[in-house]
């Protein structure tokens, strides 16, 4: 028996139930935007594109792919969830030893006093779905999850002990779109016409706000000198270090209960921004199958294969050197990074790698 890690980052597995295209589809688009995202994410500094382009990714592509995660979590603590919670945890220390290898093998870096407590570079992601498949039966107990979760994520922006270890600030962060995620499937808020066939005006509206801000982001002068929006968007930071480090302009308020409420203004602000992009990427999702479904089945395969080659080519300088060159530089990092995204999508890859991405612990997990 072989259990899956998470229905957002896809495996690929043949089940009873007939997969829903848009779906996969979407999981595809986003895998493509976190490996062109990472791709840039060292020269975006180098132009103002490369920056607005990090910008507008990072505003909404973690938060949908949350928001996925969400839809297909089960409030419950039955054998089925709770094998898929464990089988998560062993694939994230799995790659945690094979970065660990990396390091040791390129850098000779052993593992620090933080190992495993501050997951490596993409893998907190798997560690904060596993924490939060792990909180959601007591969050769908109380009365206002959804408000209760967002309430929660403002806070969390208080309290500067709350870190990267155990990937404790962005699951906190998160923890809203993972909890509207589960109440589009509880509550069936996705499943009337206007959302399964989207009309020509829906579609005509989402392209048009993702659309907009994508020009505007583009288009507005000394974005990156106005507001450093970037370390806003790593969701990690406590609203004190930000304001200190990433000012709003002049806004740079001096006295805590100030910085308090201005930070939680602001990460609401991107919290709903955040959320309409979501849901605009997802009405412009197309609904029929293609490659595009059967390549959004393996963005497991994409999520955990990627990093260790962006790194490489980060440490050796090559994605500099390309960055170098300004915007064409940037087109050209996308470019690779959309090809690579496709690329570790293939079946090979599948068949490949299926022992470090999909490993099987039946051993160690009893029976049903």
């Amino acid at each position: 028996m072989r259990v899956t890690a998470d229905p957002t980052i896809a495996p690929s597995v043949r089940t009873a139930k007939p997969r829903i295209a848009v779906w996969d589809n979407a999981r595809f688009l986003l895998i493509v935007l976190v490996v062109v995202g990472h791709a840039i994410s060292t020269v975006r500094n180098d132009s103002q594109l490369g920056f607005a382009l990090y910008a507008y990714i990072y505003l909404f592509h973690m938060p949908a792919m949350i928001l996925l995660s969400g839809m297909f979590s089960r409030a419950e603590s039955s054998p089925k969830v709770l094998r898929s919670t464990i089988q998560l945890v062993l694939v994230w220390l799995t790659w945690e030893a094979i970065w660990a290898g990396i390091h040791f093998a390129v850098e000779e870096k052993t593992p620090g006093q933080n190992f495993l407590v501050s997951p490596a570079w993409t893998l907190w992601f798997l560690v904060t779905l596993a924490t939060m498949r792990i909180l959601l039966p007591y969050i769908a107990m109380l009365r206002w999850p959804l408000l209760t979760s967002i309430l929660i994520a403002l806070a969390s922006g208080i309290l500067p002990a709350i870190g990267t270890q155990f990937s404790a600030s962005r699951t906190l962060a998160f923890l809203p779109f993972f909890v509207a995620g589960w109440l589009v499937r509880q509550r069936g808020w996705l499943e009337g016409q206007w959302f399964v066939r989207p009309s020509r005006g829906a579609l005509v509206a989402a392209w048009a706000g993702l659309g907009a801000l994508a020009a505007a982001f583009a288009a507005t002068p000394g974005l990156r000198e106005f507001w450093r929006i970037d370390r806003w968007l790593t969701w990690r930071d406590d609203y004190t270090w930000l304001f200190v480090n990433a000012p709003i302009g002049d806004w740079v308020p001096d006295q805590w209960g100030w910085v308090m409420l201005g930070g939680a203004a602001v990460t609401a602000a991107l919290m709903a921004v955040a959320a309409a992009m979501t849901l605009a990427l997802l009405v412009v999702t197309p609904r029929r199958r293609s490659a595009m479904t059967v390549w959004g089945t393996r963005t497991l395969y994409v999520y955990l294969l990627h990093g260790p080659i962006i790194w490489v080519l980060r440490e050796t300088g090559a994605i500099d050197r390309v960055g170098a060159l300004g915007v064409p530089g940037v087109l050209i990092v996308v470019a690779f990074g959309i090809g690579l995204a496709i690329l570790l999508s293939m079946a090979w890859v599948q068949k490949s790698f299926s022992a470090i991405v999909e490993p099987r612990f039946d051993g160690l997990l009893r029976r049903s």
